[in-house]
């Protein structure tokens, strides 16, 4: 097998593994197993173990900045805000990304590099958040005095949501989504 196909799916490997059980809990000899290869071998790729989680968490972030669509802003601002949930459902709901935020999520209270991806991820909601509600407010769809305080609102309440797709909690999970968007377009007084 060709070297960067093996790292690959060494990461590939490391990455479901560890949205299962936890990072720390995957020994190397399992991962050789998973793929094939000895445990030795898995040092031909990477200088060692927090090298490998090193390049995981670099892929993935690689990953997540690919699949960041443009979210189309036509039409009502409860269509436009129902697309947007329903693009970030797609990124935490579709395997590999799935994984990766599983990780992240479950990672970010002890490693460092899981904590700044977290803050980045957030951060990157709320930037997209912020754009949405601000195309909105402009073309007269919202209403919105303070922005800062309908972005800090709409990119937190979705944030939970997805923070759910990823736990499976998924029972009314729909209905919350579109109350939501119905009860913040109501309050921003949207068309």
């Amino acid at each position: 097998m060709h070297t960067t196909q093996t790292k690959q799916n060494l990461i590939l490997s490391l990455l479901k593994l560890g949205s299962e059980q936890g990072l720390e809990a995957i020994s190397l000899a399992a991962l050789a197993k998973e793929n094939n290869i000895s445990k030795a071998a898995i040092f031909h790729h990477f200088a060692n173990r927090e090298a490998m989680i090193e390049e995981l968490f670099a892929y993935c972030n690689t990953l997540a900045y690919q699949q960041m669509a443009t979210i189309s802003l036509a039409g009502k601002s409860s269509e436009v805000l129902r697309r947007a949930v329903e693009h970030w459902h797609e990124l935490y709901a579709t395997d590999p990304m799935r994984y990766f935020y599983r990780i992240i999520q479950s990672e970010a209270l002890t490693h460092q590099a899981a904590k700044a991806i977290q803050k980045t991820l957030d951060e990157m909601l709320q930037g997209q958040s912020g754009v949405l509600l601000e195309s909105l407010s402009e073309s007269g769809r919202l209403v919105i005095e303070d922005l800062d305080l309908a972005i800090l609102n709409f990119s937190c309440v979705v944030q939970q949501f997805l923070r759910r797709v990823l736990l499976d909690d998924q029972e009314d999970l729909e209905w919350e989504e579109e109350r939501f968007i119905q009860s913040f377009c109501a309050l921003y007084k949207g068309l």
